[in-house]
């Protein structure tokens, strides 16, 4: 008969086995999302048309080259002429997004970071456990 605390360790590795591969998984594609959501910089972009289903959008890239994006409308209908702040990745500079990146890849990390710790916590657990017994 297989006591309780062997069980358990046993429980323990299967649970380690699971989840530190895959939480060192998710901390590395969160990492390197911010890594990448790091390079985008602000620009102010100026609505030049607007439709009811979408606003076009003009802003001057790094170079003066002058870039446009036609966006889907959420909220209040813009003006023409109104100013957004658009954020533009040095690689993409034709597409922009009106969202901020500075929450790119965070919710990656914190699962990541929650299933890493769980999973060293099980391999522990399943390295002491049988020395107790």
């Amino acid at each position: 008969m297989t006591d309780p605390l062997d069980a358990i360790a046993i429980v323990a590795e299967v649970v380690s086995w699971l989840l530190l591969p895959s939480g060192l998984l998710l901390l590395i594609i969160g990492l390197s999302r911010r890594a990448w959501s790091s390079k985008y910089r602000s620009a102010k972009a100026v609505i030049t048309n607007v439709t009811e289903y979408d606003a076009k959008l003009r802003w001057f890239g790094d170079g003066g080259d002058v870039h446009e994006t036609v966006s889907d409308l959420t909220g209040p209908i813009p003006a023409v002429g109104d100013a957004r702040t658009v954020w533009v990745h040095p690689s993409r500079p034709e597409s922009a997004r009106l969202d901020s990146p500075a929450h790119d890849g965070r919710a990656l990390i914190t699962l990541g970071g929650i299933l890493t710790a769980v999973g060293a916590i099980a391999v522990a657990v399943s390295f002491v456990l049988p020395l107790l017994g």
